[in-house]
């Protein structure tokens, strides 16, 4: 052995049988586990180990692409298929072309994403190059979390398991050209001012202001 054990320095008192008697009725109705707690309490000393420090969980803030650009991959999953139905609508002056429904896989949005984030703009930068670590471990639980945002403010819903629907008249034309800007113009730059800009867009107010 490396150390050397610990001695416990052990003092044996005597006491009569009616001491003995009044120590476990007091044991007993103090709640102390042992006859050493139920002295300390008469003595008023505190036997109880002191309770573990809560440790503070410091909150992580999102330190990745901005929620618009998230947003606005996630929604134009469905324009081709909402565009196509409001075409449909001006064509047929809104007489035949109901609205439906339109199902995305949650396979379908994330490779939609990801490929938004991969995509080169013309300053030959890339979201995922800007946040490689980001992209990398947490783009996915981002993704749900703005699905569930998106889907707070109505735009889009899960009934079923692993499968999101959006409605095709829920956005409106002009909507999907301000998604189209968003998604097309903003590029992937790391300038103090400029990143503050892009993180006060709201894509859920811009396309349904709050009244």
């Amino acid at each position: 052995m490396t150390g050397k054990a610990k001695k416990r320095h052990d003092t044996v008192v005597r006491i009569s049988n009616e001491t003995k008697a009044a120590l476990d009725k007091h044991q007993k109705v103090s709640g102390s586990k042992s006859v050493n707690d139920a002295i300390a309490n008469l003595l008023g000393i505190d036997t109880s180990k002191p309770k573990a420090k809560k440790i503070r969980r410091i909150y992580k803030g999102h330190h990745g692409v901005t929620a618009a650009i998230i947003d606005a991959a996630i929604l134009r999953c469905w324009e081709h298929e909402a565009v196509r139905w409001q075409e449909q609508k001006t064509y047929f002056r809104g007489s035949l072309a109901e609205a439906s429904s339109i199902d995305k896989s949650r396979a379908e949005i994330n490779n939609a994403v990801r490929e938004a984030m991969e995509r080169t703009y013309s300053n030959g930068t890339t979201w995922m190059s800007l946040y490689p670590i980001w992209y990398k471990e947490s783009l996915e639980d981002y993704i749900n979390d703005r699905l569930q945002s998106l889907k707070a403010k109505g735009f889009i819903d899960n009934s079923t398991k692993g499968v999101w629907t959006m409605v095709s008249n829920v956005i409106e034309s002009e909507e999907w050209d301000l998604l189209r800007l968003v998604t097309e113009q903003i590029l992937p730059l790391f300038f103090g001012s400029r990143l503050f800009y892009y993180k006060q867009l709201n894509i859920p107010d811009l396309l349904r202001p709050t009244e």
